[in-house]
């Protein structure tokens, strides 16, 4: 709990004399001699046993005190000094407060480090110590009575209390999470996060911890490239972070990011979830059983078959190669990839097909072994092949009738 201590100077209030005394003069008779001070010299005999015959009492703040703006859970204090600079004892001394957001300094009187008592003695001081501790966001009064005496002429002093309440420093980020969705592996996705101060003083201590990979602020430290986020947030400003998602493997990834700041009172910590998805590569396909076979072809005749190439990745498949992997006597219809009639090029899609023309043209009787290859490139620039295994066997005409 913070708290702040006023201490100020005297400034004579009312002066109370809680005696009796009496005048003809058409004067108040509480002030004998005309000088703005109640006091008693003692001449009415109508006091009775609690009275303070020739008591004045004094009591600084004459104008009241404002404690200001405090923080809503905090607690500001302030010392009023009582004086009797009379010739008699003020008895009863009663001080009583209105105004729920003051109180005694730890709840009853005269208050923690204060020293009144029930009774105050002829030249002698005392001090009440009074707090405030706002609830609200609002300014809000109070009252200090002083009461001195209980006869038939009795002294009341009363000092206004005032006192704002404000909040401590709130930061609100938005989003409250954030999410980079899928995203190409070795390639990265950039966000950029808004922290708002919605309190009354300024967060102090903003920091937030680097996140772990494939999390990053924008060039490596807060706030990140074009953020604006340092170590203070005034009330009522913005600044902001840049955040950025780097998958190197496909898949969910998923952390928290701690913010925290100092809001007047005490240390606050945000979490603010980060997550992304790394994409998965370009995958390709090759249509048929494996391996594929030709079966028997006679000799000096050509055999061939169209095959389908599917992308099942999450990539596009690009720099698609299949001039490597076909040994005679295979090869792709025409002498070049996809073969004629063929429609695969250079690049397929995420989810598309495309076709290729192979043939079989045996020179002899044998069996033969080969391999359609496929190379290719996914996004994050790897290099990855598909096989197909052929066989096929060359056969004398004559066996086929």
């Amino acid at each position: 709990m913070f708290k702040r201590v006023f201490f100020r100077g005297w400034v004579l209030g009312l002066v109370v004399l809680a005696g009796c005394g009496g005048s003809s003069s058409g004067t108040d008779p509480r002030d004998g001699n005309g000088d703005g001070v109640i006091d008693d010299r003692g001449t009415d005999t109508r006091g009775d046993a609690g009275s303070s015959e020739g008591a004045a009492v004094e009591v600084s703040d004459a104008s009241g005190f404002n404690y200001g703006s405090t923080l809503i859970g905090t607690t500001a204090e302030h010392r009023f000094f009582l004086h009797n600079r009379g010739t008699g004892t003020a008895k009863p001394l009663e001080v009583t407060l209105t105004g729920a957001s003051f109180s005694f300094v730890g709840g009853t009187f005269p208050g923690v480090g204060g020293t009144c008592g029930s009774e105050l003695a002829a030249g002698a001081s005392c001090q009440v110590a009074v707090a405030f501790t706002p609830s609200e966001r609002a300014s809000v009064s109070g009252t200090l009575k002083v009461q001195a005496g209980n006869g038939l002429v009795d002294g009341d002093i009363v000092r206004t209390l005032a006192g704002k309440g404000i909040a401590p420093a709130l930061v609100v980020v938005e989003p409250a999470s954030v999410d980079f969705g899928v995203v190409s592996r070795a390639s990265s996705a950039w966000r950029t996060v808004t922290l708002t101060n919605t309190g009354d003083v300024d967060a102090l201590q903003l920091s937030a911890r680097t996140p772990p990979a494939p999390f990053s602020f924008k060039g490596g430290y807060q706030p990140g490239t074009g953020g604006t986020c340092w170590i203070t947030l005034a009330a009522g400003e913005s600044c902001t972070l840049v955040l950025g998602f780097s998958p190197g493997e496909e898949g969910l990834a998923k952390t928290t990011l701690s913010l925290s700041y100092e809001d007047g009172v005490s240390f606050r910590s945000m979490p603010l979830v980060l997550s992304g998805s790394g994409r998965p590569p370009a995958k390709l396909s090759i249509s048929g059983p494996e391996p594929f076979d030709f079966g028997a072809v006679a000799i000096g005749t050509v055999a061939e078959h169209t095959f389908t190439v599917t992308n099942t990745g999450g990539e596009d498949a690009i720099n698609i190669n299949g001039r490597s992997g076909l040994d005679e006597p295979y090869a792709f219809k025409g002498g070049s990839f996809p073969g004629t009639g063929g429609t695969c090029a250079t690049r397929l899609g995420v989810g598309a097909s495309c076709t290729m023309v192979v043939t079989f043209a045996p020179a002899r009787a044998d069996s033969f072994g080969a391999y359609i290859t496929l190379l290719y490139m996914d996004a994050a620039g790897g290099m990855v092949s598909a096989y197909r295994e052929l066989t096929g066997t060359g056969v004398s005409p004559l066996e086929l009738r």
